[in-house]
């Protein structure tokens, strides 16, 4: 049988990221292969995440986003979008000390951080 692109991401997760906590951890996925469709998939899962005034994210809690079509033969340029990501959410009153990013890919030269496909993770502050 075969497995999707974000079970593909969740199993290398739970075997390859010693910070991944499956009681808080969460994991969601966009086809996109767009940037401008990536930014408003991530900054609509902040918004979603930090709307639910009862279940906020949690100090340490990952949220991991799969985008498996978004830039999957080039890590540098995942690093710049998250990079990106990164800018604006600091420039965000009320986000900036809230969250940072990081990324796992494919061909990330670093073994422990190259993933079956992109993800971008939000680790909340």
């Amino acid at each position: 049988s075969t497995t999707t692109p974000l079970e593909r991401a969740q199993n290398w997760v739970l075997e390859n990221d010693p910070a991944f906590d499956v009681n808080s951890s969460t994991f969601t996925n966009s086809d996109t292969r767009h940037v401008d469709a990536a930014y408003e998939f991530v900054f609509n899962n902040f918004a979603m995440l930090r709307s639910q005034k009862d279940t906020l994210p949690k100090r340490g809690q990952k949220s991991y986003i799969v985008l498996p079509n978004f830039l999957p033969t080039s890590a540098t340029s995942f690093d710049r979008f998250a990079g990106q990501v990164s800018n604006i959410v600091r420039s965000i009153p009320g986000l900036a000390e809230k969250v940072t990013v990081s990324t796992f890919h494919p061909e990330h030269i670093e073994k422990r951080t190259r993933s079956p496909v992109p993800i971008f993770v939000a680790t909340w502050k």
